[in-house]
This record gives structure tokens, C-alpha cells and sequence, in this order.
């Protein structure tokens, strides 16, 4: 009998946001009735950042898991594990470490992007997508077997990073006989939502909205998010693609994205209009995700 399996994860670096929801746990939610799911707090991965700051790694991974329930992740359908707590990472890490060069590692968009912008890389930075790889592929059935799948939804820019994990299955593979499944890739329908001021969403950038935020939390940020700098009236024809309002109403309410669309272009909604109608929206989203992590807080399950 063929296993079906999913293997995803997060570093533990703090609460998550609506790019976590829209890339990975709206597919994570559904796909948990279908598969057999292992969901990762990495927090050895959180390391290469944040090896001065580890109280803020345990921290964060409380803060994880709680929105991993919020959203709907039943630990009675999928597993949820912490990284450094499965030594056995760490050692296929190691093997894996073997035969990839450092050349691949310069390629990977992630290490490629840090090593323009530091100059101090760190060897364990250098390596994670070594550690992302056996990460994945431990949870393989060995030996595999005919129709066996290991899926990996991911958001799009984490693409790459998959591809890597897959030469260094074949690689395996080829050296020491069929032991690994070849994962697959499941990119979500909006894999990459950019952050308010229309740059990479980040937790550290203070452009993101949290899935704890307050109603008066998501108001502030809404009202001061970027929208189209040409359009100087209300009235004005204006460019909702290169708007971040308009972004979040096809997350949040695509039914009615293609209506502000064109309202927008017609100049028949003014930037203001346009952020309170989103801003009711966002809240009425997130406020059944508030109450059930505030539940789960209270009661002390984690």
C-alpha cells in the first residue's frame, strides 16, 4: 500500500503572519483531511539568524503552535514536532553535507541574496538548505515503494529550495540505491502576498499583519499601507496592481477583487474608501482566528 505523505515547516522567529496563512497553512488546513502531515517548528533553522537571541526562539515556538491551532491545525489529524528535538535531523544533515558542494550552496536565491548583501556569512546559514533537505527527507518511506508521495506545499519563493532537496534525493539515490522519494512541490494560490508597503512581507520589516493582531492593530496598519502613488484624487483612474490594498483584497475577498479592480481604474473609489472596506474585511477574517487562539491561551494548552 502506497503512504501519502506532507512535509512542511516554519522557523520559530516569531508569530505568524497573513503570508504564512495565504502560503502555506490554507493548504496545510485542507490538505491534513488528505494526507498523512508532519508540520515543523524549525527552530534549529531559526538559529541561523537568531544564535544570540534563543529566548526568542522557545518564545516564538509557543507563539507558532498557538497560530497552528487558531487556524484550524488539529494535532488529532497531523503532526506537529520541534526540529532540535529529532536528533536524527541533525545526522542525515551531516550525511547530505557529504556530497554537496559549496558551489549549489552559492547558487540556492536565499544564501546567493546574503552573500551580496553581508559580508559575515555564517557556516550554518551557508548549510541550511543541506538541513531543509534532510528536513524533508527523512520523512520518506524507506525502502519506497510503488505510488508513494511526499509532498511539500510551499510558498513560491521557497521553489528553489525544493529543487535542491530534490537533486540531493536522486544524488542519494544514485550513490547508495533507491532510498529517498523524490518529493513534489504544491505551490498555494497566492504564494507570495507582499508586505504592506508592497516589499517582501516580513516579520522584521513591521510590514506584515499578524494573525494575533487586534482590530485596532490591523486598522493602523492598513491605513498607513502603500497604495498608488499617481492617483492624487479620489477620482482619479488608479493602478490597483501596484497597490498593496488591492493585493489583500484578492487574499481576503477575491469574489469582489475584480469590483475593485475596476472602480479603482475607473476612479470610482478613492484610496481612503478602498481601506476601510478592507480594513471590516481583514477584521471580520481574523476575528474568529483571535477568539480560538485567545481560547487556547486561556486554558493553557501550551
Amino acid at each position: 500500500m502506497s503512504t501519502k505523505r506532507i512535509l512542511s515547516g516554519i522557523r520559530t522567529t516569531g508569530a505568524l503572519h497573513l503570508g504564512h496563512y495565504f502560503g502555506a497553512l490554507q493548504n496545510w488546513i485542507r490538505l491534513q483531511e488528505e494526507y498523512e502531515c508532519f508540520f515543523l517548528l524549525a527552530d534549529v533553522q531559526a538559529l541561523t539568524t537568531h544564535f544570540d537571541r534563543v529566548e526568542e526562539i522557545e518564545s516564538s515556538a509557543r507563539e507558532v503552535v498557538l497560530d497552528f491551532l487558531a487556524v484550524g491545525l488539529d494535532p488529532e489529524k497531523s503532526t506537529f514536532f520541534i526540529q532540535s528535538q529529532v536528533p536524527e535531523l541533525t545526522e542525515l544533515s551531516m550525511y547530505f553535507g557529504m556530497f554537496t558542494r559549496m558551489k549549489e550552496l552559492e547558487l540556492n536565491p536565499t544564501v546567493k541574496s546574503e552573500l551580496k548583501a553581508q559580508k559575515d556569512i555564517y557556516y550554518g546559514f551557508m548549510g541550511y538548505p543541506v538541513s531543509q533537505a534532510a528536513d524533508i527527507l527523512l520523512f520518506t518511506t524507506i525502502p519506497p515503494e510503488s505510488g508513494d508521495e511526499l509532498l511539500v506545499p510551499v510558498g513560491e519563493d521557497q521553489v528553489p529550495h525544493l529543487e535542491s532537496t530534490r537533486k540531493t534525493a536522486r544524488k542519494f539515490n544514485e550513490i547508495y540505491g533507491e532510498t529517498f522519494v523524490i518529493p513534489s512541490t504544491l505551490v498555494s494560490e497566492f504564494p507570495r502576498l507582499p508586505g504592506l508597503n508592497m516589499e517582501k512581507m516580513s516579520k522584521s520589516a513591521d510590514n506584515a499583519i499578524f494573525l494575533k493582531d487586534s482590530a485596532d492593530e490591523v486598522r493602523t496598519k492598513i491605513v498607513k499601507a502603500f497604495t498608488d502613488p499617481t492617483k492624487e484624487k479620489a477620482n482619479s483612474p488608479g493602478h490597483p496592481h501596484g497597490c498593496a490594498i488591492f493585493q489583500y483584497y484578492k487574499a481576503l475577498a477575491p469574489k469582489i477583487a475584480d469590483e475593485i479592480e475596476i472602480a479603482c481604474q475607473k476612479g470610482e473609489i478613492g484610496c481612503v474608501a478602498d481601506k476601510q472596506r478592507l480594513i471590516e474585511i481583514a477584521n471580520e477574517f481574523l476575528q474568529p482566528i483571535r477568539e480560538r487562539r485567545k481560547k487556547i491561551k486561556k486554558i493553557r494548552l501550551i
